[in-house]
C-alpha cells in the first residue's frame, strides 16, 4: 500500500486503466516533470502494478493483468476519502 500512497501514482493508475499510454501522455496528465513521472512509473512497474514495452525510443505503460487490474476496483471505492487534488481518469 505504500506504493499507492502517492497521489501521482494513483493518477497514473486511473489514467491508464483501460489503455496503454506513452510516458509523455502520462506526464501531461499528472502535470509533473519527465524525471518525476518516470520515477513514479518505475516504482509502479517494479511493484508489479504496470507492464511496459518499448517501441523505438518510446516506452508504453499499461496496467498489469495481475495486481494492476485487481487493485483499481478496490481503490475506486475509496476515492471519496481522498484528501488532496482530485483523482481523475482522463482530462
Amino acid at each position: 500500500m505504500k506504493v499507492l500512497s502517492h497521489p501521482a501514482r494513483l493518477q497514473i493508475l486511473f489514467f491508464i486503466e483501460d489503455s496503454e499510454e506513452k510516458v509523455s501522455a502520462i506526464q501531461k496528465h499528472v502535470h509533473l516533470t519527465q524525471a518525476m513521472t518516470s520515477q513514479h512509473l518505475k516504482v509502479l512497474f517494479e511493484s508489479g502494478y504496470l507492464d511496459r514495452r518499448r517501441e523505438g525510443t518510446s516506452i508504453f505503460y499499461k496496467l498489469s493483468k495481475g495486481q494492476g487490474k485487481k487493485i483499481l476496483p478496490c481503490l475506486e471505492g475509496c476515492t471519496d476519502l481522498w484528501i488532496g487534488p482530485p483523482i481523475s481518469k482522463r482530462s
